[in-house]
């Protein structure tokens, strides 16, 4: 496990991937973000006891006893962030794999955006921007207000992915991932194609504990130490993506942790959309 010291040249077609280093006073940026892939009511109490041992015995008891849903992480999130004076960005599926809608979360959804949270498109299909426009005019129904974030399921993208999601009104999208087996420097800062600002996914919980073989007791100092080294190379901006479904987990239930050492460093937490705007700032001036 490794930072991969790849260097930020590319550029093809319509594709740029631009540095974030500048004569200017250097940003230390950590875009937070969150992917909601479960429907509401999880994927059923049969699904998590075969799955028992990425919990503990507590959880499983509230599983068995309470018919708690462990998948719905999003209250825990917020309740973390709130307590580090932290904002995020959460992307919702306009449909979730049992049928179920959207609009099911609308609760959830409202008491977000009203308390400084963003909420942004979970692509289930961009095949075409009329798919595109249908799900993100699906999510902004119930959100009512404007989506202009996005990041692919599975994060599933192909050569006319960007442009679809750009014709369908999204300004940004998070749903690169050049390495999933280490921290590669490709996986930071912002890429410009299609027209639409792209920010690549540094951190991903399910890599870090799979791929990369990390613990509850080595995720903290390994990521503390591994954003430093990337800040101190000229690195200005990364993206964190921790699903709220393993926020219960085994490793995943580390986010409280991850995110109280962070804050100790001088880091400035941003929202896609925040990043976005100073992105497009910067881009423009």
């Amino acid at each position: 496990m490794f930072i991969k010291q790849s260097l930020i040249k590319q550029s093809s077609g319509s594709c740029e991937i631009t540095s974030t280093t500048s004569s200017s006073a250097k940003r230390r940026v950590l875009i937070v973000t969150h992917d909601v892939d479960w429907p509401l009511n999880g994927p059923g109490a049969a699904h998590i006891l075969t799955r028992r041992d990425r919990f503990s015995p507590e959880i499983i008891r509230k599983v068995i006893d309470e018919g708690l849903n462990p998948y719905y992480g999003i209250p825990k999130v917020m309740e973390i962030e709130e307590k580090f004076g932290i904002r995020s960005t959460f992307f919702f599926r306009p449909v979730y794999d049992d049928g179920s809608e959207v609009g099911k979360y609308e609760k959830t959804i409202k008491s977000l955006l009203s308390h400084g949270w963003e909420v942004g498109l979970h692509s289930n299909s961009t095949s075409t921007p009329e798919e595109v426009s249908l799900e993100k005019r699906f999510l902004e129904k119930t959100a009512e207000k404007p989506v202009y974030g996005s990041r692919v399921h599975y994060l599933k993208v192909s050569d006319n992915t960007f442009s679809n999601l750009a014709q369908a009104g999204i300004k940004y999208d998070s749903s690169l991932s050049f390495n999933k087996e280490q921290i590669d420097i490709r996986n930071t800062g912002y890429l410009v194609k299609d027209g639409l600002i792209i920010f690549p996914v540094t951190f991903m919980d399910a890599y870090l504990f799979t791929y990369m073989g990390l613990t509850e007791e080595t995720i903290v100092p390994f990521m503390v130490k591994t954003m430093e080294k990337l800040f101190d190379s000229g690195v200005q901006i990364m993206t964190l993506l921790w699903h709220d479904n393993s926020i219960m987990m085994k490793g995943g239930r580390s986010y409280e942790d991850v995110i109280k050492q962070l804050s100790n460093s001088n880091i400035t937490f941003l929202k896609g959309i925040e990043a976005f705007e100073i992105v497009q700032k910067q881009i423009s001036s």
